[in-house]
Protein backbone atom coordinates (compact mmCIF):
# COMPACT_ATOMS: atom_id res chain seq x y z
CA UNK A 1 0.00 0.00 0.00
CA UNK A 2 1.35 3.40 -0.93
CA UNK A 3 2.15 5.98 1.71
CA UNK A 4 -0.08 9.01 2.28
CA UNK A 5 0.35 12.13 0.24
CA UNK A 6 0.75 13.96 3.55
CA UNK A 7 4.47 14.58 4.03
CA UNK A 8 6.02 13.40 7.26
CA UNK A 9 6.64 16.02 9.93
CA UNK A 10 10.06 16.95 11.16
CA UNK A 11 10.84 14.78 14.15
CA UNK A 12 11.41 17.02 17.13
CA UNK A 13 12.22 16.25 20.73
CA UNK A 14 9.05 16.18 22.81
CA UNK A 15 10.04 19.41 24.52
CA UNK A 16 9.86 21.36 21.26
CA UNK A 17 6.49 22.77 20.33
CA UNK A 18 5.17 22.29 23.85
CA UNK A 19 3.65 25.77 23.96
CA UNK A 20 1.90 25.15 20.65
CA UNK A 21 0.53 21.86 21.92
CA UNK A 22 -0.81 23.47 25.09
CA UNK A 23 -2.49 26.13 22.94
CA UNK A 24 -4.18 23.38 20.92
CA UNK A 25 -5.71 21.99 24.12
CA UNK A 26 -6.67 25.46 25.37
CA UNK A 27 -8.35 26.17 22.05
CA UNK A 28 -10.44 22.99 22.35
CA UNK A 29 -11.34 23.93 25.93
CA UNK A 30 -12.75 27.30 24.89
CA UNK A 31 -14.33 26.05 21.66
CA UNK A 32 -16.18 23.14 23.25
CA UNK A 33 -16.01 23.62 27.03
CA UNK A 34 -17.08 27.26 26.59
CA UNK A 35 -16.07 28.51 30.08
CA UNK A 36 -17.19 32.01 29.03
CA UNK A 37 -20.79 30.83 29.31
CA UNK A 38 -20.38 30.70 33.10
CA UNK A 39 -17.45 33.08 33.58
CA UNK A 40 -18.96 35.93 31.60
CA UNK A 41 -16.06 38.30 32.34
CA UNK A 42 -13.98 36.23 29.90
CA UNK A 43 -16.06 37.52 27.00
CA UNK A 44 -14.54 40.97 27.44
CA UNK A 45 -11.12 39.69 26.30
CA UNK A 46 -12.46 37.78 23.27
CA UNK A 47 -10.68 34.54 24.22
CA UNK A 48 -11.36 32.82 20.89
CA UNK A 49 -9.66 35.58 18.90
CA UNK A 50 -6.76 35.77 21.35
CA UNK A 51 -6.07 32.03 21.17
CA UNK A 52 -6.29 32.06 17.36
CA UNK A 53 -3.65 34.80 17.22
CA UNK A 54 -1.43 32.85 19.63
CA UNK A 55 -1.83 29.68 17.55
CA UNK A 56 -0.81 31.58 14.41
CA UNK A 57 2.27 32.99 16.17
CA UNK A 58 3.18 29.54 17.49
CA UNK A 59 2.92 28.05 13.99
CA UNK A 60 4.99 30.85 12.47
CA UNK A 61 7.67 30.42 15.14
CA UNK A 62 8.44 26.93 13.81
CA UNK A 63 9.89 28.43 10.65
CA UNK A 64 8.01 26.60 7.91
CA UNK A 65 4.53 25.50 9.01
CA UNK A 66 2.85 23.05 6.56
CA UNK A 67 0.29 25.63 5.43
CA UNK A 68 -0.29 24.17 1.96
CA UNK A 69 1.10 20.64 2.25
CA UNK A 70 -1.09 17.55 2.14
CA UNK A 71 -4.25 16.43 0.40
CA UNK A 72 -6.71 17.43 3.11
CA UNK A 73 -5.00 20.77 3.69
CA UNK A 74 -5.28 21.61 0.00
CA UNK A 75 -8.97 20.64 -0.02
CA UNK A 76 -9.57 22.89 2.97
CA UNK A 77 -7.99 25.87 1.20
CA UNK A 78 -9.93 25.11 -2.00
CA UNK A 79 -13.13 25.01 0.05
CA UNK A 80 -12.34 28.42 1.55
CA UNK A 81 -11.33 29.79 -1.86
CA UNK A 82 -14.67 28.72 -3.34
CA UNK A 83 -16.52 30.41 -0.48
CA UNK A 84 -14.50 33.56 -1.17
CA UNK A 85 -15.37 33.47 -4.88
CA UNK A 86 -19.06 33.73 -3.99
CA UNK A 87 -18.65 36.77 -1.72
CA UNK A 88 -18.85 39.46 -4.45
CA UNK A 89 -21.48 37.66 -6.56
CA UNK A 90 -23.91 36.23 -3.98
CA UNK A 91 -27.32 37.82 -3.46
CA UNK A 92 -26.39 38.49 0.16
CA UNK A 93 -22.68 39.34 0.17
CA UNK A 94 -22.56 39.73 3.94
CA UNK A 95 -23.65 36.19 4.76
CA UNK A 96 -21.44 34.76 2.02
CA UNK A 97 -18.55 36.63 3.65
CA UNK A 98 -19.53 35.35 7.11
CA UNK A 99 -19.53 31.75 5.82
CA UNK A 100 -16.07 32.21 4.31
CA UNK A 101 -14.59 33.85 7.44
CA UNK A 102 -16.16 31.19 9.66
CA UNK A 103 -14.31 28.36 7.92
CA UNK A 104 -11.12 30.43 7.54
CA UNK A 105 -10.98 30.83 11.34
CA UNK A 106 -10.72 27.04 11.68
CA UNK A 107 -7.40 26.92 9.82
CA UNK A 108 -5.05 28.01 12.65
CA UNK A 109 -6.24 25.10 14.78
CA UNK A 110 -6.24 22.75 11.77
CA UNK A 111 -2.58 23.56 11.02
CA UNK A 112 -1.51 23.70 14.68
CA UNK A 113 -2.90 20.27 15.54
CA UNK A 114 -0.98 18.79 12.58
CA UNK A 115 2.18 20.66 13.51
CA UNK A 116 2.33 20.19 17.28
CA UNK A 117 0.73 16.79 17.91
CA UNK A 118 3.87 14.98 16.77
CA UNK A 119 4.61 12.46 19.53
CA UNK A 120 2.71 9.49 20.90
CA UNK A 121 2.40 11.15 24.29
CA UNK A 122 0.78 14.22 22.74
CA UNK A 123 -1.48 12.08 20.58
CA UNK A 124 -2.79 10.26 23.64
CA UNK A 125 -3.18 13.49 25.61
CA UNK A 126 -5.09 15.13 22.75
CA UNK A 127 -7.69 12.38 22.55
CA UNK A 128 -7.75 11.88 26.30
CA UNK A 129 -8.66 15.56 26.59
CA UNK A 130 -11.28 15.09 23.86
CA UNK A 131 -12.95 12.35 25.93
CA UNK A 132 -12.74 14.53 29.05
CA UNK A 133 -14.55 17.30 27.16
CA UNK A 134 -17.16 14.73 26.11
CA UNK A 135 -17.71 13.78 29.76
CA UNK A 136 -18.07 17.43 30.80
CA UNK A 137 -20.51 18.21 27.99
CA UNK A 138 -22.49 15.03 28.65
CA UNK A 139 -23.08 16.05 32.26
CA UNK A 140 -24.11 19.56 31.18
CA UNK A 141 -26.38 18.09 28.51
CA UNK A 142 -28.12 15.80 30.97
CA UNK A 143 -28.64 18.60 33.48
CA UNK A 144 -29.85 21.06 30.82
CA UNK A 145 -31.89 18.52 28.80
CA UNK A 146 -29.80 18.55 25.67
CA UNK A 147 -28.28 22.03 25.89
CA UNK A 148 -24.50 21.91 26.25
CA UNK A 149 -23.70 25.61 26.07
CA UNK A 150 -23.78 28.54 23.67
CA UNK A 151 -23.26 28.68 19.92
CA UNK A 152 -23.47 25.21 18.30
CA UNK A 153 -24.19 23.66 21.71
CA UNK A 154 -27.36 25.68 22.23
CA UNK A 155 -29.69 23.42 20.25
CA UNK A 156 -30.61 19.86 21.24
CA UNK A 157 -30.11 18.48 17.73
CA UNK A 158 -26.73 20.17 17.30
CA UNK A 159 -25.65 18.98 20.73
CA UNK A 160 -26.56 15.36 20.02
CA UNK A 161 -24.64 15.46 16.72
CA UNK A 162 -21.47 16.51 18.56
CA UNK A 163 -22.00 13.80 21.16
CA UNK A 164 -22.32 11.21 18.40
CA UNK A 165 -18.93 12.36 17.11
CA UNK A 166 -17.33 12.12 20.56
CA UNK A 167 -18.83 8.87 21.84
CA UNK A 168 -16.78 6.65 19.48
CA UNK A 169 -13.54 7.78 21.14
CA UNK A 170 -14.76 6.73 24.56
CA UNK A 171 -15.86 3.33 23.27
CA UNK A 172 -12.70 2.78 21.19
CA UNK A 173 -10.40 3.58 24.08
CA UNK A 174 -12.39 1.25 26.33
CA UNK A 175 -11.67 -1.49 23.78
CA UNK A 176 -8.03 -0.41 23.54
CA UNK A 177 -7.25 -0.16 27.26
CA UNK A 178 -6.01 -3.20 29.18
CA UNK A 179 -6.13 -1.37 32.48
CA UNK A 180 -9.49 -2.15 34.10
CA UNK A 181 -9.78 1.19 35.90
CA UNK A 182 -9.22 3.16 32.70
CA UNK A 183 -11.61 0.92 30.79
CA UNK A 184 -14.33 1.59 33.37
CA UNK A 185 -13.66 5.34 33.09
CA UNK A 186 -14.05 5.33 29.31
CA UNK A 187 -17.19 3.20 29.52
CA UNK A 188 -18.74 5.45 32.17
CA UNK A 189 -17.96 8.58 30.15
CA UNK A 190 -19.44 7.00 27.03
CA UNK A 191 -22.53 5.85 28.95
CA UNK A 192 -23.16 9.38 30.22
CA UNK A 193 -22.71 10.72 26.69
CA UNK A 194 -25.31 8.24 25.41
CA UNK A 195 -27.66 9.36 28.19
CA UNK A 196 -27.13 12.99 27.15
CA UNK A 197 -28.18 12.15 23.57
CA UNK A 198 -31.38 10.65 24.97
CA UNK A 199 -31.87 13.72 27.18
CA UNK A 200 -31.80 15.89 24.06
CA UNK A 201 -34.93 14.19 22.66
CA UNK A 202 -33.32 14.56 19.22
CA UNK A 203 -34.61 12.11 16.61
CA UNK A 204 -31.65 12.78 14.34
CA UNK A 205 -29.38 12.30 17.33
CA UNK A 206 -30.95 8.90 18.03
CA UNK A 207 -30.43 7.79 14.42
CA UNK A 208 -26.82 8.97 14.56
CA UNK A 209 -26.32 7.00 17.78
CA UNK A 210 -27.71 3.86 16.11
CA UNK A 211 -25.28 4.41 13.20
CA UNK A 212 -22.35 4.64 15.64
CA UNK A 213 -23.35 1.39 17.36
CA UNK A 214 -23.72 -0.44 14.03
CA UNK A 215 -20.34 0.85 12.88
CA UNK A 216 -18.64 -0.52 16.00
CA UNK A 217 -20.29 -3.88 15.61
CA UNK A 218 -19.27 -4.16 11.96
CA UNK A 219 -15.68 -2.96 12.23
CA UNK A 220 -14.50 -3.76 15.76
CA UNK A 221 -11.84 -6.52 15.87
CA UNK A 222 -13.08 -7.60 19.31
CA UNK A 223 -16.61 -8.68 18.44
CA UNK A 224 -17.46 -10.30 21.78
CA UNK A 225 -16.28 -7.35 23.86
CA UNK A 226 -17.92 -4.92 21.44
CA UNK A 227 -21.17 -6.87 21.75
CA UNK A 228 -20.93 -6.62 25.54
CA UNK A 229 -20.47 -2.85 25.26
CA UNK A 230 -23.42 -2.60 22.88
CA UNK A 231 -25.55 -4.53 25.38
CA UNK A 232 -24.38 -2.17 28.13
CA UNK A 233 -25.37 0.90 26.13
CA UNK A 234 -28.69 -0.67 25.21
CA UNK A 235 -29.23 -1.01 28.93
CA UNK A 236 -28.45 2.68 29.38
CA UNK A 237 -31.00 3.50 26.68
CA UNK A 238 -33.62 1.21 28.19
CA UNK A 239 -33.34 2.57 31.73
CA UNK A 240 -32.81 6.21 30.72
CA UNK A 241 -35.33 6.80 27.95
CA UNK A 242 -38.87 7.61 29.02
CA UNK A 243 -42.11 6.66 27.30
CA UNK A 244 -42.36 10.26 26.11
CA UNK A 245 -38.97 9.85 24.42
CA UNK A 246 -40.01 6.73 22.49
CA UNK A 247 -43.24 8.44 21.47
CA UNK A 248 -41.18 11.26 19.98
CA UNK A 249 -38.84 8.83 18.20
CA UNK A 250 -41.86 7.09 16.64
CA UNK A 251 -42.90 10.39 15.04
CA UNK A 252 -39.77 10.18 12.85
CA UNK A 253 -41.79 8.13 10.39
CA UNK A 254 -44.67 10.65 10.31
CA UNK A 255 -43.47 12.49 7.21
CA UNK A 256 -46.84 14.07 6.37
CA UNK A 257 -46.95 16.41 9.34
CA UNK A 258 -44.90 18.42 11.83
CA UNK A 259 -41.17 19.06 11.59
CA UNK A 260 -40.56 15.96 9.45
CA UNK A 261 -42.86 17.34 6.75
CA UNK A 262 -41.21 20.78 7.01
CA UNK A 263 -37.77 19.21 6.55
CA UNK A 264 -38.86 17.28 3.48
CA UNK A 265 -40.30 20.48 2.03
CA UNK A 266 -37.00 22.25 2.66
CA UNK A 267 -35.06 19.43 1.01
CA UNK A 268 -37.35 19.53 -2.01
CA UNK A 269 -36.76 23.27 -2.28
CA UNK A 270 -32.99 22.77 -1.90
CA UNK A 271 -32.90 20.20 -4.69
CA UNK A 272 -34.88 22.50 -6.99
CA UNK A 273 -32.52 25.35 -6.10
CA UNK A 274 -29.50 23.21 -7.00
CA UNK A 275 -31.00 22.23 -10.35
CA UNK A 276 -31.54 25.89 -11.21
CA UNK A 277 -28.11 26.93 -9.86
CA UNK A 278 -25.75 23.96 -10.36
CA UNK A 279 -22.72 26.15 -9.61
CA UNK A 280 -24.26 27.29 -6.32
CA UNK A 281 -25.91 30.37 -4.86
CA UNK A 282 -23.14 31.16 -2.36
CA UNK A 283 -22.28 30.37 1.23
CA UNK A 284 -25.13 30.86 3.72
CA UNK A 285 -27.43 32.09 0.93
CA UNK A 286 -29.91 29.20 0.95
CA UNK A 287 -32.36 31.17 3.08
CA UNK A 288 -32.38 34.15 0.73
CA UNK A 289 -33.47 31.99 -2.21
CA UNK A 290 -35.85 29.80 -0.25
CA UNK A 291 -39.04 31.90 -0.79
CA UNK A 292 -38.63 31.31 -4.54
CA UNK A 293 -38.69 27.55 -4.09
CA UNK A 294 -40.77 26.83 -1.00
CA UNK A 295 -43.81 24.58 -1.52
CA UNK A 296 -47.29 26.11 -1.44
CA UNK A 297 -48.09 24.07 1.65
CA UNK A 298 -45.74 26.27 3.71
CA UNK A 299 -46.64 29.75 4.89
CA UNK A 300 -45.57 32.45 2.47
CA UNK A 301 -42.22 34.24 2.38
CA UNK A 302 -40.23 31.98 4.73
CA UNK A 303 -37.14 34.11 4.18
CA UNK A 304 -34.01 32.88 5.96
CA UNK A 305 -35.12 29.27 6.47
CA UNK A 306 -32.30 26.74 6.81
CA UNK A 307 -32.10 23.63 4.65
CA UNK A 308 -32.02 21.37 7.74
CA UNK A 309 -29.60 19.04 5.99
CA UNK A 310 -25.84 19.01 5.52
CA UNK A 311 -26.26 17.69 1.98
CA UNK A 312 -29.07 20.03 0.90
CA UNK A 313 -27.01 22.95 2.21
CA UNK A 314 -23.87 21.88 0.36
CA UNK A 315 -25.48 21.21 -3.03
CA UNK A 316 -27.46 24.44 -3.56
CA UNK A 317 -25.00 26.78 -1.80
CA UNK A 318 -21.67 25.56 -3.20
CA UNK A 319 -22.87 23.63 -6.23
CA UNK A 320 -21.00 21.01 -8.19
CA UNK A 321 -17.49 22.29 -7.44
CA UNK A 322 -18.14 22.61 -3.71
CA UNK A 323 -19.60 19.11 -3.59
CA UNK A 324 -16.55 17.70 -5.40
CA UNK A 325 -14.16 19.43 -3.00
CA UNK A 326 -16.12 18.27 0.04
CA UNK A 327 -16.31 14.76 -1.40
CA UNK A 328 -12.55 14.66 -1.99
CA UNK A 329 -11.97 15.82 1.58
CA UNK A 330 -14.08 12.88 2.76
CA UNK A 331 -12.27 10.50 0.40
CA UNK A 332 -8.85 11.47 1.73
CA UNK A 333 -10.08 11.18 5.31
CA UNK A 334 -11.45 7.69 4.69
CA UNK A 335 -8.20 6.73 2.97
CA UNK A 336 -6.23 7.70 6.08
CA UNK A 337 -8.74 6.05 8.42
CA UNK A 338 -8.45 2.74 6.54
CA UNK A 339 -4.66 3.07 6.69
CA UNK A 340 -4.77 3.55 10.48
CA UNK A 341 -7.15 0.63 10.99
CA UNK A 342 -4.74 -1.74 9.27
CA UNK A 343 -2.29 -1.46 12.15
CA UNK A 344 -2.28 -4.51 14.39
CA UNK A 345 -5.04 -4.40 17.03
CA UNK A 346 -3.07 -6.88 19.16
CA UNK A 347 0.38 -5.26 18.94
CA UNK A 348 2.16 -2.94 21.37
CA UNK A 349 0.49 0.12 22.88
CA UNK A 350 1.32 2.49 20.03
CA UNK A 351 0.33 0.01 17.34
CA UNK A 352 -2.98 -0.85 18.96
CA UNK A 353 -3.71 2.83 19.53
CA UNK A 354 -3.47 3.47 15.78
CA UNK A 355 -6.00 0.75 15.04
CA UNK A 356 -8.51 1.95 17.62
CA UNK A 357 -8.03 5.57 16.55
CA UNK A 358 -9.01 4.50 13.05
CA UNK A 359 -12.09 2.76 14.43
CA UNK A 360 -13.05 5.86 16.45
CA UNK A 361 -12.62 8.16 13.45
CA UNK A 362 -14.75 5.89 11.26
CA UNK A 363 -17.61 5.67 13.77
CA UNK A 364 -17.34 9.41 14.49
CA UNK A 365 -17.80 10.29 10.83
CA UNK A 366 -20.65 7.80 10.63
CA UNK A 367 -22.38 9.62 13.50
CA UNK A 368 -21.69 13.01 11.93
CA UNK A 369 -22.96 12.24 8.46
CA UNK A 370 -26.03 10.40 9.78
CA UNK A 371 -27.11 13.09 12.23
CA UNK A 372 -26.03 15.76 9.73
CA UNK A 373 -28.67 14.48 7.30
CA UNK A 374 -31.19 16.44 9.35
CA UNK A 375 -29.14 19.50 10.31
CA UNK A 376 -27.53 22.49 8.59
CA UNK A 377 -24.04 21.85 9.94
CA UNK A 378 -21.91 22.44 6.83
CA UNK A 379 -20.01 25.34 8.41
CA UNK A 380 -19.74 23.91 11.93
CA UNK A 381 -16.16 23.26 13.07
CA UNK A 382 -16.45 19.61 14.11
CA UNK A 383 -15.73 17.93 10.78
CA UNK A 384 -12.88 20.30 9.89
CA UNK A 385 -11.23 19.82 13.28
CA UNK A 386 -11.67 16.07 13.01
CA UNK A 387 -9.96 16.20 9.64
CA UNK A 388 -6.92 17.83 11.26
CA UNK A 389 -6.86 15.12 13.91
CA UNK A 390 -7.02 12.40 11.24
CA UNK A 391 -4.12 13.97 9.32
CA UNK A 392 -1.88 14.35 12.37
CA UNK A 393 -2.60 10.76 13.47
CA UNK A 394 -1.50 9.34 10.13
CA UNK A 395 1.53 11.60 9.94
CA UNK A 396 2.74 10.41 13.35
CA UNK A 397 2.37 6.75 12.43
CA UNK A 398 4.03 7.25 9.06
CA UNK A 399 6.99 8.70 10.93
CA UNK A 400 6.96 5.79 13.38
CA UNK A 401 6.87 3.35 10.47
CA UNK A 402 9.71 5.07 8.65
CA UNK A 403 11.89 5.10 11.76
CA UNK A 404 11.35 1.37 12.27
CA UNK A 405 12.17 0.50 8.64
CA UNK A 406 15.24 2.68 8.02
CA UNK A 407 18.44 1.16 9.47
CA UNK A 408 20.84 3.66 11.00
CA UNK A 409 24.30 3.44 9.41
CA UNK A 410 27.27 2.64 11.56
CA UNK A 411 29.18 5.49 9.95
CA UNK A 412 26.67 8.26 9.26
CA UNK A 413 27.38 11.86 8.31
CA UNK A 414 28.77 14.28 10.84
CA UNK A 415 26.00 14.90 13.33
CA UNK A 416 25.36 11.22 13.97
CA UNK A 417 22.99 8.47 12.96
CA UNK A 418 19.94 10.16 14.47
CA UNK A 419 20.34 13.25 12.32
CA UNK A 420 20.89 11.12 9.24
CA UNK A 421 17.79 9.08 10.07
CA UNK A 422 15.62 12.18 10.45
CA UNK A 423 16.76 13.36 7.04
CA UNK A 424 15.46 10.11 5.49
CA UNK A 425 11.99 10.19 7.00
CA UNK A 426 10.11 12.11 4.36
CA UNK A 427 11.56 10.07 1.48
CA UNK A 428 11.02 6.70 3.14
CA UNK A 429 7.50 7.56 4.34
CA UNK A 430 6.45 7.97 0.73
CA UNK A 431 8.06 4.69 -0.34
CA UNK A 432 6.97 2.28 2.38
CA UNK A 433 3.68 0.59 3.03
CA UNK A 434 2.38 -1.43 5.98
CA UNK A 435 4.18 -4.68 6.69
Amino acid sequence: MQGSQESAPQVNPSSKGQVGFVLVLVYLLFEYGRPMDDLTFLRAIYPGAVIIVLLILACLSTGKPPVFKGSQTKMMWLFIFLLAVFVPIAVNNHWAYVAMITVLKYMPFFIAVILFVNTFDRLRKLFGFWVLLMLYLAIRGIINKGIGGSNFLGDENDFSLLMNMMIPFGISFALYERNLRKRIYYLAASGLAVASVLASFSRGGFLGLVAVVICFWLFSPRKVLALAFVALFCGVVYFTASEKYWTRIETSTATNEGTAKARLDSWEAGWAMFKDHPLGVGGANFGFYFPLYQPESMRKSMWGRAAHSLYLTLLPELGIFGTIIYGLLLFYNLRDIVWLKQWNAEGDDETRFAHYLGLAFLASLMGYFTSGTFLSVLYYPHYFYMTGMIVTSRRFYETKQARSLVPAPSDGPSGGANEWLDAQLQLNTRKTGLQ
